[in-house]
């Protein structure tokens, strides 16, 4: 999961590149929180107990401005990466003293926030795969984790459930698919299913029940753990909305 930052004062520059990122990280299918606040004040009281990997930081803003914010941002977290977004290249040198990954000049192109993005995946491979590939009807197939709704083994096949792509036809086992899909959003609730916890709707009687109303069962044994698992997605899906607030 990326943690992503924009801190820009400008709200339609905010809002702008809210919506790219928003985008090409949908579109890699990339995992990703996101924060944005209008000044640098914001960010840094969220980021006392909430630290971000990736930082969007305007230079230009009033109060606290970039570079500052920017250095504390450093003396805080030396891992982080800054982008630093800014209408001029006077800021250069200043942003590399401060080992900024990046600089983006406005006005803001899809074309170099992707390649930003891109650099930031590259120097953390870790965080790159967040998709499963398998072999259905003697093709590969591409699934983002996002897309899988859950898998279902049916003896010595399984049938991933997707969003985008209709229900995937895999000759494997549960569990060796299981192994490929490392990722908080899965559950293993039953002997022939592992679900996607975002597509949850909620539960009813010993089953979970899907945003498609599909019928998910819970297995007796362990039942009481995978209730509380779930219980526990939600709450950290509910405090990561409260933590990364998104300013309209």
């Amino acid at each position: 999961m990326i943690k992503v930052a924009i801190c820009e004062d400008s709200r339609m520059d905010r809002e702008l590149l809210q919506k790219i990122i928003t985008y090409l990280m949908q579109e890699r299918g990339l995992a990703f929180q996101l924060g944005v606040f209008e000044n640098g004040e914001t960010l840094m009281e969220n980021y006392k107990s909430h630290p971000f990997d990736l930082i969007f930081l305007d230079i230009m803003m009033s109060g606290l401005d970039g570079l500052e914010t920017g250095r504390r941002i450093r003396q805080a977290d030396v891992h982080a990466e800054i982008v630093y977004c800014t209408s001029s290249k006077d800021f250069a040198i200043a942003a590399y003293e401060i080992h900024a990954m990046g600089y983006l000049l406005k006005p803001y192109e899809p074309g170099r926030i992707g390649a930003v993005i891109d650099y930031y995946m590259l120097k953390h491979p870790q965080e790159n795969r967040k998709y499963i590939e398998v072999k259905s009807h003697r093709k590969s197939v591409i699934i983002p984790f996002k897309d899988i709704l859950f898998m279902e083994s049916d003896n010595k096949v399984v049938y991933i459930h997707t969003t985008t792509q209709g229900d995937v036809k895999v000759y494997n086992r549960l569990d060796v698919l299981e192994a490929e899909v490392q990722d908080e959003r899965f559950l293993r609730c039953h002997q022939s299913y592992l679900l996607n916890l975002q597509y949850v709707a909620g539960i009813v009687n010993s089953d979970f029940i899907m945003i498609d109303d599909s019928m998910i069962p819970i297995r007796k044994s362990g039942r009481g753990l995978i209730v509380k698992r779930y219980r526990e997605y939600l709450k950290e899906m509910l405090q990561k909305e409260e933590i990364n607030p998104v300013i309209n």
